[in-house]
Formats: C-alpha cells, structure tokens, sequence
C-alpha cells in the first residue's frame, strides 16, 4: 500500500473517531425529556396587572346617622399672645400694667360630648340627645395655672340638650332639658365645639381634589372685651374646605379659616372701632362611605386693631381734654375636635 493509501485511512479513521466522540453531546439521553426550544423574546412571560387607577374624587355626601353615638372629645384654647398700644404719656404707666397681665393669659377648656341619635322624623330630621360626660377648664396667668373657683365644672357635666339633625347632619335645633344654669357658660367656647364641623346645606356632590366650598357664619368674640361699646362684639369667620387627598375611604380637606368684621355689627359708643383681621390652616378629614367628619384641627391668630376714647385720669388735669387710645391685641385661637360614631342599634348603613 502506498503512502497516500495509508494517509488517506488515517485521515478516515480520526474522522470516525471525532464523530463517536461528538455524538454523545448532540444526541439527547435516552428517557430524557427533549430540550425545550427556545421562546422568542417577550412571550410567555408572566401578565403583571397593571396598578388600580389613583382615586382623584369623592362623592361628599354628608349625612345624620340613625340609631347611632356620636362620641366627641373636643378641646378650645385662647391666648393673649401680644397686646400693644399708643397713647398718651399719662396713660403710659396704666397700659404697661394691663398690658402685662393680659400677654399670655390663657384659657383651655376640654370637652368630652356625646349625642344619641334616633330613628329619623318626618321630612328626614333626626332627633337627638346629648350631654357632657366631662370636662375641664384650666387658666394660665403670668405663667401659674389656675382651676376655676365654684361650681362650673359640675354645672356643665349636669346639662342634657335634645334637639335635631338635617338629613346632612348639620344642627337644625338644640334646647336645654336638664342641667344647672351658670351665668358663666355664656363665656365659654362650648358653641364653637357644637360648629367644629362645617354646615353643608347644598347636598351631595361629586369633588375632585383641589376643589371644595365655603362657609361663613357670624359667631361672638371669643373672650371679653372692657371697652365700652365694645362689650357684644360679633365678627364674621369663613371657612374655606379644600379636597387635599383620599386614601382608605378617607377624604383629608384643608382648611382656610379667616376672621373679618361683621358688616352688621355698630358700636355702641362713640368714637370706638375695632378692625378684625387674621386667620389660620388646618385640616378636617371625612370618612366618605358614611358620610361623617371625624376630625378637625385649625390653629388661627385673630388681630384687633381697637380706637377708643381715653377717660380722664385724677390728678391729670391735661386728660379733661378726650384723647383717643389705641390697642392691638393678637389672640391665639385652636380648636380641635375627633369624634366616633358607632351604630348602637340595628345594622350599620352604607
């Protein structure tokens, strides 16, 4: 056999070789299951659901629930933050005393309020029954804290009110039917805690957030003013309510509050005005399936910019002459309100 025989078997042979080698790695096992093949790109991988779409409005439905407690813990704070005034230099050295014991004069009164509610009336209302199971009143002066002197703590927590509720839960009525009178609660901020929550008279609507509405009502000062013609002084606070967020079936609201003069307010003296001004930001949050509020806090600074005539003072013969005194007083002012309601009778409605 020639050269070129035996290398060309050569060749042959390694070529057999190399095949019986590759062909354990190219063939599959025997019982093996066959290689999947492979999937083109984007299929077959798992459908990811797409996120629920953001909630950007409520239906603001206020209603009185039925058959139902209102539990509320309520709290109403007023401070003297700042008093100055001009005047003439005699009066200089009284002012300064005033001045000083009324800069951080402080009342804070804590209520604890519940109301009863029934079956609804005719024409929707629902009547109700409601008292103060506690409450506490506590002044701050030149920094020491004083409890009230008397009976006005035992007073309240004796009273009992019925009354009704529109269909949106505003206060339609309120009497008292039971409790001890004091001539004191008629300086107490007691009905500033039944109004924590705004009167909604227009019914139910649909809100967007960043939309709301608005409510003014006139309401007594809230501390006592010793300057003649001055003593029933009323102001106009407005309130302006708007959707901030919704989250869990709860809508938040911010809420503007402003102080203003009563355009129907004159007063009884002379030569005496008092300009309103301020106001503050806080938030109320409302539970949208039952149509209830169940929190309310707004922090506000109300300004009064008073002008009065000055009495004469003994051994001054230069104040025969009227002069007229003017006061800016800055009043801090909180309220704050969180209240439950439970079903106590029947199932809960939606």
């Amino acid at each position: 056999m020639g050269d070129d025989s035996r290398q060309g078997m050569g060749r042959a042979s390694w070529a057999l070789v190399l095949t019986l080698l590759a062909a354990p790695a190219a063939a599959p096992a025997r019982g093996a299951a066959p290689a999947a093949s492979p999937k083109p790109a984007g299929q077959g991988a798992p459908a990811t659901e797409p996120p629920p779409p953001a909630v950007t409005s409520i239906l603001f439905a206020p209603r009185a629930r039925k058959m139902s407690a209102y539990t509320m813990n309520g709290r109403f704070e007023i401070m003297t933050r700042d008093v100055t005034f001009e005047a003439p230099p005699a009066y200089i050295d009284g002012f300064n005393f005033w001045a000083g014991r009324m800069k951080g004069h402080r009342r804070t009164e804590v209520y604890q309020m519940v109301t009863q509610t029934q079956e609804p009336g005719p024409g929707g209302v629902v009547p109700f029954r409601r008292s103060v199971p506690k409450f506490n009143i506590e002044f701050e002066m030149q920094g020491q804290v004083f409890a009230p002197t008397g009976s006005l703590e035992r007073d309240m927590v004796s009273l009992v009110w019925e009354g009704t509720f529109d269909p949106s839960g505003n206060l339609k009525e309120k009497r008292k039917v039971g409790g001890r009178d004091n001539p004191d609660f008629a300086l107490l901020g007691i009905d500033e805690i039944d109004r924590i929550f705004p009167v909604v008279e227009s019914g139910a609507r649909e809100l967007a957030i960043g939309e709301g509405f608005k409510e003014e009502r006139i309401m007594p000062l809230p501390t006592r003013l010793t300057i003649t013609g001055l003593e029933a002084l009323t102001i106009k606070v407005t309130r302006d309510y708007t959707l901030k967020s919704i989250e869990g079936g709860l809508a938040t609201f911010e809420v503007k509050l402003s102080y203003s003069a009563d355009p129907a307010f004159k007063p009884t003296a002379e030569h005496t005005t008092c300009a309103i001004s301020g106001g503050g930001v806080g938030d109320a949050t409302f539970e949208v399936p039952r149509g209830v509020f169940l929190r309310s806090r707004v922090p506000t600074t109300l300004h009064l910019d008073i002008e009065a005539p000055l009495r004469p003072l003994p051994e001054h013969p230069e104040t025969e002459v009227a002069a007229q005194g003017k006061s800016h007083i800055d009043l801090d002012i909180t309220l704050f309100g969180q209240q439950t309601v439970v079903r106590t009778w029947g199932d809960e409605e939606k």
